[in-house]
């Protein structure tokens, strides 16, 4: 018995691995984010400041320039007109009200998709072992799997490095390179698992010639 449940989990071993690896991270992304925490968001603060007083000279000295070409009313309504909230920084929208606290809360996404996907890859590939599709099969989704659930949350912690000098939207847009493909392998590989389910409830595997190539023959 000890001997077929290990049969059964070699082929999505390299992916079980995967998936407590990204666990690992998790944990480690945690502890970092807790004993850096105030260092960090401090960091984030100082960078968000800095770039609005960047942005508050530059808009002072465009009015500036257009004063000279205004009359003194229109010049006096734009001095009114130049005082930027402080959550608004290149024109970028936040959700927390500050750049720092979007970039914190983008950090702490890293750490909760590490552990959520890692169990949820793991959960995944445990099922797909004990089904009868063959084992190269079985290998490939423990490759897709384990790789998308490695590179899915390190986007959002390069998303929240990122977030105060870019601002949220071009933040985001920066890595999509690494964003896309992680979301891609993770998807189609949860979607190959639902079928490898829905075809093996229903037996297609038996009635469908063509789908009979995927699946061992002497498991049911």
């Amino acid at each position: 018995m000890s001997e077929s449940i290990q049969n059964n989990i070699n082929p999505v071993r390299h992916g079980l691995t995967l998936a407590v690896l990204a666990l690992i991270f998790g944990a480690l992304w945690a502890a970092f984010l807790a004993v850096n925490h105030e260092r960090l968001h401090s960091g984030f603060e100082k960078q968000e400041h800095a770039i609005q007083q960047e942005q508050m000279k530059k808009t002072m000295l465009d009015m500036d320039m257009d004063a000279m070409k205004l009359n003194q009313a229109h010049a006096s309504e734009a001095v009114h007109s130049h005082d930027t909230p402080a959550h608004v920084v290149k024109g970028q929208h936040t959700h927390s009200g500050s750049l720092a606290s979007d970039a914190m809360q983008r950090l702490l996404r890293g750490h909760i998709h590490f552990m959520g996907l890692g169990v949820l890859a793991a959960s995944l590939l445990l099922i797909t072992a004990f089904t009868s599709l063959k084992s190269c099969w079985k290998k490939l989704l423990g490759w897709t799997l384990g790789i998308g659930v490695l590179a899915y949350p390190p986007a959002w912690i390069l998303m929240g490095l990122r977030t105060v000098e870019l601002g949220p939207q071009a933040a985001e847009a920066s890595i999509m390179w690494l964003f896309g493909p992680a979301v891609g392998l993770l998807l189609a590989s949860m979607s190959a698992v639902f079928g490898i389910l829905v075809i093996e409830m229903f037996g297609l595997q038996i009635r469908i010639p063509f789908l009979s190539r995927f699946f061992e023959e002497n498991k049911v």
